[in-house]
């Protein structure tokens, strides 16, 4: 009960602070824009969000779990950058684990991204599919990719900043834009742009694997490690 009690005020303190019903004024319209971008885009599934599923700043997940936990795994920015992820570190299930330390890693290849975690709590499951099937990250991240299942303890003394609604379908987008913006920062001078972005700007599936593992670290800091 006390953890159920827990996870769930985290999760109210969050819609809290989210604003619910500013996002709700502008619902319709927004919808209409996001369907027309994914549209030209090209890659519409970017944007589709469950309704239960929140997005951390630290491009992380998180739903409540009937048992009184939460659910977390990746997003889409951070698997669409990396592509085809060859390998993946879970978190050990029973270990205490702190918000802003190290959650799970991705490798691809010689290069890795270690993903942080945006609560304190203990791991009470992982999503041992996972270790045969890394590819369940990228083509189902909300459901049979999650990560694992953590019960909050404490929530820090800075809740971390969340997004929900339509307000993380924009907010998603616009990391996506900014991602494109990482890439052309990074990109050799003599790599052409295309390598890492198709036409209409979204970047290429991925694009983090044509680039060398100080860009990786780069990305890291940039998407992840944010306070």
């Amino acid at each position: 009960m006390v953890a159920i009690f827990v996870a769930l005020m985290f999760v109210c303190l969050v819609l809290t602070d989210l604003g619910v019903e500013k996002w709700k004024a502008w619902h319709a319209a927004r919808a209409m824009q996001l369907a027309a971008n994914g549209a030209a885009l090209g890659s519409e599934s970017l944007w589709r969000l469950p309704d239960d599923v929140h997005l951390s700043d630290s491009h992380t997940w998180f739903r409540p779990d009937p048992t009184g936990g939460l659910q977390i795994g990746a997003d889409p920015l951070i698997t669409h950058a990396i592509g085809a992820i060859r390998r993946i570190v879970l978190p050990i299930p029973g270990n205490q684990v702190a918000a802003g330390q190290p959650l799970f890693r991705l490798e691809q290849e010689g290069r890795s991204l270690t993903v942080p975690c945006t609560i304190t709590g203990k791991v009470m499951a992982v999503n041992i599919r996972l270790q045969d099937q890394p590819s369940l990250l990228n083509s189902d991240p909300y459901g049979n990719g999650w990560v694992c299942r953590i019960v909050p303890t404490s929530i820090g003394p800075v809740p971390p900043k969340v997004h929900f609604g339509e307000e993380a379908i924009l907010w998603l987008e616009s990391e996506f834009t900014r991602l494109g913006e990482f890439l052309t920062a990074q990109i050799p001078t003599q790599m052409p742009l295309g390598v890492t972005s198709q036409d209409g700007g979204l970047p290429c599936p991925g694009c983090l694997g044509e680039l060398d593992t100080a860009a990786w670290s780069a990305f890291e800091t940039e998407f992840l490690n944010r306070e």
